[in-house]
């Protein structure tokens, strides 16, 4: 039996996703720099002579912007759903999701059960 979700204002999982959200701003912050200074990888296509390579680091640097956006914008709903309440409840169900799940994603927005029905369908 899973265990349920404790009914506390989730203070732990709270300050692991503030912790989330800091680390990974000071990550997307380094590279902004690092980007700015002329180290990023979009900007080593004046070292190359081949514009397929320097496209496809641009490719990159967009998708691991693209990606850490989305991190960014889980942990915020992740975050206002302990605010309001409905953090640990499956979007789908309703149901909890289970500690365990939590601990393992905090920002799990479906159970177990519904994210592998949801990943058959796709």
């Amino acid at each position: 039996m899973t265990p349920t979700v404790p009914k506390k204002p989730f203070s732990e999982f709270r300050a692991l996703l503030q912790l989330q959200r800091e680390q990974l701003l000071r990550e997307v912050r380094e590279k902004i720099a690092a980007s700015g200074e002329g180290l990023g990888f979009a900007n080593q296509s004046q070292f190359t002579d081949d514009d397929a390579v320097a496209d496809a680091a641009a490719q990159m640097d967009v998708a691991m912007v693209i990606r850490e956006s989305q991190d960014l914008q889980n942990i915020e709903a992740a975050l206002a759903r302990i605010d309001d309440g409905s953090y640990g409840y499956c979007l789908e169900t309703g149901e909890e999701i289970g500690i365990k799940r939590l601990e393992a994603r905090p920002v799990a927005t479906l159970s177990v059960e519904a994210q592998e029905r949801r990943e058959r369908r796709e």
